[in-house]
């Protein structure tokens, strides 16, 4: 029987950030792209970027960024990255999650939510359903089966 020669593609975009060579995506826990939790937000402000703060129920900034075609939100409280926010594109080891079925991406994080809550949202009334992965860092917004926007967290932040 003859061997056959499969060649996979990698879905993995490779950037050069200033030099640096790195994948696009997520590495839980840590970064999406460009962008590190915990990092001085400064760092990011020379980037293109709308910047709008808020007091009301705690203190924070929040950064709408585009990069590589696509927007990230970034939130900062006292100076450092404390979320970022994918609703356009976030893609894990090759994967797009962005419109994913929630089933499949049960299956790729292999981890079950730690807190789900249904959040109303009047601008477009939508009632999506809100998933914790407090392991991954991930919170995970669905409507209608399919994921709508991730946010990524460090779980150690909130750890006393």
């Amino acid at each position: 029987m003859q061997k056959k020669n499969v060649m996979e593609k990698n879905i993995v975009e490779v950037l050069n950030v200033n030099g640096k060579i790195m994948e696009k995506g997520l590495v839980l826990n840590k970064s999406y792209d460009i962008f590190n939790l915990n990092e001085d937000v400064s760092k990011y402000e020379r980037l293109a970027h709308t910047k709008n703060h808020f007091e009301d129920p705690y203190s924070f900034d929040s950064y709408e960024i585009e990069i590589h075609g696509y927007n990230i939100a970034i939130e900062s409280e006292d100076g450092k990255v404390d979320s970022i926010t994918c609703s356009e594109s976030c893609v894990y080891n090759g994967q797009e999650l962005i419109m994913m079925k929630i089933e499949d991406f049960l299956k790729i994080i292999k981890e079950v939510p730690t807190d789900h809550n249904i959040y109303y949202l009047s601008g477009s009334h939508q009632n999506q359903h809100v998933y914790d992965f407090d392991e991954s860092g991930l919170q995970v917004w669905v409507w209608r089966g399919k994921i709508r926007t991730i946010i990524i967290y460090d779980t150690h932040a909130y750890e006393e």
